[in-house]
């Protein structure tokens, strides 16, 4: 049990992390009337936070091997706070654009950092441990606009949200400080024999890359697709919760069940549930009912999938760093060109364009588990 502070510790840091990520999209309109800007203006924000969490990820993979694991944290976590304090401050678009643009790149070093120390912590049992982090996150992301309708109903507008998980945040460096760092350490033998590493790697970030990209889309763009289809605008944008709930509970789910099968079975039958909810999105199925299903399909393949790449690789703060930045790519490109596809061959092609990244990410898996199995 001696793991168990810094073990709650992490999962208490996704919380914030996924809150102070969730926040972005329920607030954009307030933060447009803040600055008096369009919403087509001030959706520029979500490029900056994307090209943070890149650029932020690449450094963060460097100094979690050069400096001590929780005090680089310390130093993000007080980046994190700083700028969710001055949101509610901002007085012009590029002042906005800053601060997302460091949020999202100390968000994704926060990020980055507790899953490394969890796999440092816990090494070859980390599995159920991972996909508890990734749920303290969704959680996180799920309370962002609770708590925003909250600071509304005290009268102080959403600016006050942007404050209370500020206000959350700012134990934890203190709780980091009291905690010994966990260190990294090599295998003795590794699975993947070292003149292979490099294409198995780059085999996993692709299964990454492509799995983001497919998440981000469903949650960016089913609402819009749902409403381009026909449907009433409050009943399309509660699909969205309806996906991050079904999520979470298939993550909660998943930490019992990974002590019966493997992380490699687990992805197989997400991968099935995710190919399936997109084609059911070529059928007269229920909306909510996809929602669901691909909501579940999503649910722990990260989890798994870096639970999957520890079991077979070390994984240093280098290699999580790159990991990060396809997580970063992922979440830019497929959802950046949703829109234009959408726009030239009409909303009809959105199932497709799912469907199209289910399958990619099942074929990339494929490839991944071939070449492991090989070795």
């Amino acid at each position: 049990m001696k793991e168990f502070p810094r073990t709650a510790l992490y999962c208490a840091m996704f919380l914030a992390a996924g809150a102070a990520s969730g926040l972005l999209g329920p607030s954009l309109i307030y933060l447009a009337g803040l600055i008096e800007a369009s919403v087509a203006e001030i959706s520029v924000v979500f490029t900056a936070r994307a090209i943070g969490n890149i650029l932020g990820a690449l450094l963060a993979g460097r100094m979690f091997d050069r400096w001590q694991g929780h005090h680089y944290l310390i130093v993000m976590l007080l980046c994190v706070i700083i700028s969710l304090v001055l949101v509610p401050f901002s007085f012009s678009l590029p002042m906005l654009v800053g601060l997302f643009f460091l949020l999202g790149a100390t968000e994704v070093s926060v990020n980055a950092g507790g899953n490394m120390m969890m796999l440092w912590l816990h090494k070859e049992k980390v599995g159920s441990y991972v996909t508890i982090l990734h749920l303290c996150y969704s959680a996180g992301c799920m309370l962002a606009p609770l708590i925003l309708v909250f600071a509304e109903w005290t009268g102080q507008g959403y600016g006050a949200g942007y404050w209370l998980v500020a206000l959350y945040a700012l134990v934890l460096p203190f709780l980091l400080w009291r905690q010994p760092s966990p260190t990294f350490e090599a295998r003795p033998n590794e699975v993947v024999p070292a003149t292979k590493q490099k294409a198995t790697f780059i085999a996993f970030l692709t299964v990454i890359f492509l799995y983001v990209g497919f998440e981000i889309t469903i949650a960016g763009w089913i609402s819009t697709y749902a409403v381009l289809s026909g449907e009433d605008q409050n009943s399309a944008a509660i699909l969205v919760t309806w996906f991050f709930v079904s999520l979470s509970l298939g993550r909660l789910f998943s930490v019992a069940l990974l002590r019966w099968i493997s992380p490699q079975q687990g992805i197989f039958g997400l991968l099935l549930i995710s190919i399936t909810g997109s084609l059911m999105m070529l059928s007269d199925a229920s909306l909510i009912v996809i929602a669901l299903w691909l909501g579940l399909g999503c649910s722990a393949f990260f989890p798994m999938l870096f639970s999957f790449a520890n079991s077979i690789m070390s994984l240093n703060g280098k290699r999580t760093g790159f990991v990060f930045v396809c997580c970063g790519l992922g979440a830019l490109v497929a959802p950046s060109l949703t829109g234009p596809i959408i726009e030239v061959f009409g909303v009809a092609t959105f199932p497709y364009l799912l469907l199209g990244l289910a399958l990619l990410m099942g074929l990339s898996w494929l490839r991944l588990s071939a070449m492991t199995r090989s070795k």
